[in-house]
């Protein structure tokens, strides 16, 4: 009985879902932020100013492949770096000799980037050397879901 009454439901929350996966994705393509990855990349920069170190650049293609990891993270319910376990996903980034990744999650942006901060391995990404990040964030009921990408130029 309740496969019939939860079926339309579930097709709904699909694409709800798949249309919230798609304006992300267009607003990515078009080089546009939301307004809680420009936050992230706010907060990130401001750590690196507060110790001296250069702001990064937002790159695209890091932010594109970051929101849909963060997706991801948000529809399995796993928190996980891309590509699973320890080995980063780094098909597609071009122009980069070194790499980096923080995945997280939790109740708010900030309360995510103060945990990077307290944690001595993220926080060696956000203050590493680097000069490109790129971030995706994506809410899922109350928690949210934070992919940072951080790389240096060759």
């Amino acid at each position: 009985m309740n496969r019939t009454s939860s079926q339309p439901r579930r097709s709904a929350t699909k694409a709800a879902l798949g249309a919230v996966s798609l304006l992300a994705l267009m607003a990515l393509l078009t080089g546009c932020l939301s307004a809680d990855q420009q936050s992230d990349i706010d907060m990130v920069n401001a750590a690196r100013k507060s110790n001296r170190l250069a702001a990064l650049s937002v790159d695209s293609y890091a932010a594109t492949k970051a929101q849909g990891w963060s997706q991801h993270m948000a529809r399995t319910g796993v928190l996980e770096h891309s590509g699973g376990g320890t080995k980063v996903d780094f098909s597609g980034y071009t122009h980069w000799c070194s790499m980096g990744e923080n995945v997280g999650m939790g109740p708010s942006v900030s309360a995510i980037h103060d945990a990077f901060m307290a944690s001595p391995a993220h926080k060696e990404h956000i203050l590493g050397k680097y000069d490109r990040v790129g971030t995706g964030v994506y809410q899922s009921g109350r928690i949210y879901w934070v992919t940072e990408v951080f790389l240096r130029t060759c």
